[in-house]
């Protein structure tokens, strides 16, 4: 039974180049990048290597650029050094509803610090109203964070034009991006964004890895004290072949974006275009500007779960949203005040460049079925 992996909002399989790049960290550059011999200095130069590529990838200088264990610490580190950093100016902050819980938990504690956090409401189709953000910036706002794409609807957010509003408002607030369903996926732009989060294990690297651009010039705290690693920014000794792997992966995949996003929409009309000729009933939970990548579905019978066992079983694997919910109701379609029903039965079906037609056709036939 040929395995067809339909979850890669989730996570991705780590592609050879990866692999190979992380293979050869282990075997030849194991050295501690912070060390003075020959291995030592073999890692470091195989570091600096690895934040260029990255840097490239994200259109950035790479000093700018600082390694962490992934998204959920890259998104830490930004909001909590910014509105530190900020507060003597004020303590309002701007996100959305839809946003990852990396966003809104550590928003959620920043509260408890005694700042308040306007949260903006999605419409009813998962788009997020850039009218609305701009509507709720003040004289005393810090900073904003948003998000480029939706992880479970695959909504682009307007961030590029918030972050330019925010900035034009407000000159000394901070503006931080959510990258990590943006980077590699789709066309990125960082021209008003102070900080931008990106994670290695969603573009086929390995798991632990990630990175944080910081602007030039902004200093703020680091969420991690220790040895001073990642010019103080990140301590603690450098995960070299989860690096390495993130940077051969980000190489790979930023050569080759606008294939890739043409591959994404192709995938994405065949599969509802599928869908709807079999003459199963469902309901769309991806607005119309969204991302190739990500389809959110409501077949409205049964539950997510269920047809995502049955699925499981005949090696068609997807999801009911966020795998960092752990089986609660999704926080973004119920802001999107989607029908209970509705939420119970939401299918996220998410592609990688790999996914190939055969693989769409497979799981609309099972899905038909069921």
């Amino acid at each position: 039974m040929k395995e067809i992996y339909l979850d890669n909002a989730a996570t991705t399989a780590v592609i050879p180049e990866a692999l190979s790049a992380a293979e050869n960290a282990m075997q030849v550059c194991y050295g501690n990048a912070g060390s003075v011999h020959d291995k030592g200095r073999q890692a470091g130069a195989l570091l600096n290597e690895c934040r260029k590529t990255v840097a490239a990838a994200m259109g950035v200088d790479s000093g700018c650029v600082t390694f962490t264990s992934g998204g959920t610490e890259s998104i830490n580190t930004a909001l909590r050094g910014a509105a530190f950093k900020n507060k003597h100016l004020g303590k309002h902050i701007i996100t959305s509803a839809v946003e990852h819980d990396a966003t809104l938990n550590t928003l959620r504690a920043l509260e408890q610090d005694g700042f308040e956090v306007t949260v903006i409401a999605p419409e009813k189709d998962g788009s997020v109203s850039l009218e609305k953000i701009v509507s709720a910036i003040r004289e005393d706002t810090i900073l904003m964070s948003l998000m480029g794409v939706c992880n479970e609807t695959g909504a682009f957010l307007p961030y590029a034009e918030a972050a330019a509003e925010l900035k034009k408002r407000n000159s000394k607030a901070l503006f931080h991006l959510d990258a990590v369903q943006l980077f590699c996926k789709a066309e990125m732009d960082l021209k008003n964004v102070d900080f931008c989060s990106v994670s290695a294990h969603k573009i086929g690297a390995l798991k632990g890895s990630g990175a944080l651009y910081i602007k030039k010039g902004l200093v703020i705290r680091p969420l991690i004290y220790g040895g001073g690693q990642e010019s103080g920014m990140r301590s603690g000794t450098e995960a070299i072949p989860q690096i390495a792997a993130f940077a051969a992966a980000a190489k790979k995949r930023s050569e080759a974006l606008s294939e890739s996003i043409a591959h994404y929409g192709k995938l994405k009309k065949l599969l509802l275009d599928t869908i709807k000729a079999s003459g199963v009933y469902f309901e769309f939970n991806t607005p119309e500007n969204s991302s190739g990548h990500i389809v959110n579905i409501s077949p409205c019978k049964l539950r997510s779960e269920v047809l995502i066992r049955i699925l499981s079983d005949k090696g068609i694997y997807v999801s009911g949203g966020s795998a960092c919910a752990r089986g609660k109701k999704s926080h973004v379609l119920s802001a999107m005040k989607v029908s209970p029903k509705n939420i119970d039965a939401a299918l996220r079906v998410s592609f990688c460049p790999e996914t190939s037609d055969a693989d769409v056709l497979a799981f609309c036939d099972a899905f038909a079925k069921l």
